[in-house]
């Protein structure tokens, strides 16, 4: 793998010929949080972010790139959409999706090349891993630390055309064969595709020779522009006394304030602030500690800070804790299972929502701990959490006030999954896309339609045993569905009538995803147009039995339609859709192609 995916050169100049530049492409894809294919295939996953350049410069849909899952803000605006924290959200989180990947040999990072083949524009930080102690036995807990060497807002380009984001360093004094990409995509038209990732080092450590004024007036510079957040430690755990002035303090015009508003101000920190404040004078303490100023906490922004100590030193006020988010927080050993069960077990029993998308210190015991002290939660999102041990899913079923579960691709049993719909009636919101270890979704499906009568929204994408049967029994069992994910359902087959059949009894839907079912027809658009006037989303990519009246028909009826992808339906010609986006100008028509027929 290194012959093929790193080469070095040597500088020979001066007195510094013992320097050695390498130049790798990326070992292996580690982690990720999401991706548009399936895991074990080939088209469109993560895994092919690794490796040399095999797509770029050629510019299109490509199968095989690296592709999320996600794009533009038509997931957010699902009806299934997570709602946001509302407090401390004055600098809103732009993560959406990250991508971890390894390198042959340890450098001197000196510049990093992402080759974005589609849609370019998404990356907007990059991260790279320092080990600061490693253990030789046990590498995921060695001690690391995250550097954040480059940030920028999320791009959009104006020509079509692949485009290689290239971020430079100077003067980093730290090893790494190890890069994170944080993507924000909903602002992009369509998909963003990836063909590759290149790391550039050396093997020692470079002298940059910059002009010490020259550094300081830089230095003055980013200061001024840097974000914060990425520049300050996380202590939340600073509770001694000897930190804040023990002499009586005039505190201003702050004694003058009624508490109320003195508690409001303070929701207005970031947590990191909130800590910072709480060390400056009693009053401030008294406030920033404050069991209400704890009600929700958002860790995710602060995913390569969080450690044991951070939830250990919060425990103690968080007794009125309602929604927590650890999603992407604790990789290498920075969480530890018993850390989170001992924050859980004392914060948890008021808790209502827990996000834990793409963590990976969740054990039987964390499930154990949850359904035990948790008994109030109505939303849990284990997104992505692919190491989590088959039988821990099982105690999920005691969370009786579930309204929301996302399961996208963990590998629950079907069993288990039987248990947890037949335990929590009130689920709304339900997300299996990419389970594989499902084998019947006719029986899930099933199971739905009888103990889940008030489902909202159930995500399907890539359940490849569900069939006509499965979806005829879910249309007359959950009548108040409005959204609907059937992407690559490939046994599903229009010549059953069972997606006729299913708007005629789910009159409400407004999101229905139909990706690569090859045989959806005219007359399926002609029932969609007639009885769900109310549709939004509508993808029906890869169809080859549509034609322009059919859709003509939907855009004419669902006046409330914002999207609608019509790509690489071979039957609806490239000046019908141009006439639409011109008549149809609030709906966004989607036209994807691949670089041959660019």
């Amino acid at each position: 793998m290194l012959n093929s995916c790193c080469r070095c050169k040597r500088d020979t100049s001066g007195g510094m010929s013992s320097i050695t530049t390498s130049y790798q492409f990326a070992k292996e894809v580690v982690h990720f949080s999401s991706q548009y294919g399936n895991d074990g295939s080939t088209a469109y996953v993560a895994n092919n972010l690794a490796g040399p350049i095999t797509v770029f410069p050629n510019y299109g849909d490509v199968t095989g790139a690296c592709v999320f899952r996600t794009y533009g803000p038509w997931w957010e605006e699902s009806p299934s959409a997570p709602k946001l924290f509302t407090r401390r959200t004055t600098k809103p989180f732009l993560g959406q999706d990250f991508i971890d990947v390894s390198f042959e040999k340890a450098v001197y990072p000196t510049a990093v090349k992402i080759y974005q083949n589609y849609h370019p524009g998404a990356i907007i930080e990059i991260y790279a891993r320092e080990v600061i102690t490693k253990n030789p036995i046990n590498p995921s807990a060695s001690n690391i630390r995250w550097h954040l060497i480059w940030s920028g807002p999320p791009q959009t380009f104006t020509e079509a055309k692949a485009v290689i984001h290239s971020a430079e360093f100077k003067g980093l004094s730290f090893k790494t064969d190890f890069i994170r990409l944080v993507l924000h995509h909903s602002h992009l038209d369509y998909y963003t595709e990836l063909d590759s990732i290149e790391l550039v080092g050396t093997n020692k450590q470079l002298d940059n020779g910059t002009d010490i004024d020259e550094a300081y007036i830089n230095h003055l510079q980013k200061l001024s522009l840097q974000d914060d957040v990425s520049t300050k430690e996380l202590v939340v755990d600073r509770d001694d006394d000897d930190a804040i002035p023990t002499a009586q303090t005039d505190n201003g015009y702050f004694d003058n304030l009624p508490g109320e508003l003195v508690q409001l101000i303070f929701t207005y920190l970031e947590i990191i602030d909130l800590s910072t404040a709480a060390a400056t004078c009693k009053l401030f303490k008294q406030y920033c500690y404050d069991a209400l100023q704890f009600t929700e906490l958002d860790f995710q922004p602060y995913w390569y800070q969080v450690r044991d100590r951070n939830l250990d030193g919060l425990s103690n006020r968080c007794s009125q804790l309602q929604k927590l988010s650890l999603s992407w927080c604790g990789d290498w050993g920075m969480i530890s299972t018993q850390a989170f069960s001992r924050f859980t077990s004392k914060c948890g029993t008021r808790l209502q929502c827990l996000r834990l998308s793409s963590c990976r210190f969740l054990t039987v015991e964390s499930f154990q701990t949850i359904a035990q002290k948790c008994t109030q939660l109505q939303e849990l999102d284990l997104s992505s959490c692919r190491f989590i041990p088959t039988v821990a899913f099982e105690h999920i079923s005691q969370l009786k006030e579930l309204t929301s579960l996302n399961l996208y691709r963990t590998t629950i049993s079907e069993p288990a999954t039987v248990d947890i719909i037949r335990a929590c009636s009130k689920l709304e919101h339900l997300n299996l896309g990419n389970v594989k270890t499902i084998q019947s979704y006719d029986n899930i499906v099933r199971e739905l339609a009888t103990h889940c009568r008030n489902l909202k929204s159930v995500n399907l994408w890539r359940a490849k045993t569900l069939t006509h049967v499965g979806l005829g029994v879910l249309s007359h069992g959950c009548l108040h569905l409005v959204e609907l994910d059937l992407g690559w359902c490939s046994e599903l087959n229009s010549s059953t009538t069972c997606f006729v059949s299913l708007v005629q009894s789910c009159r409400k839907l407004k999101k229905l995803i139909l990706t690569a079912i090859r045989s959806v027809s005219d007359n399926d658009l002609y029932a969609f147009a007639s009885c769900c006037p109310d549709m939004e989303q509508i993808d029906i990519l890869g169809t080859m039995q549509v034609g322009p009246q059919s859709v003509g028909r939907v855009l004419e009826c669902c006046k409330n339609l914002r999207f609608f992808d019509l790509s690489f339906c071979n039957r609806v010609p490239n000046e019908m859709i141009l006439t639409w986006r011109e008549a149809y100008p609030q709906v966004s028509i989607k036209r994807s192609f691949t670089q041959a027929s660019f």
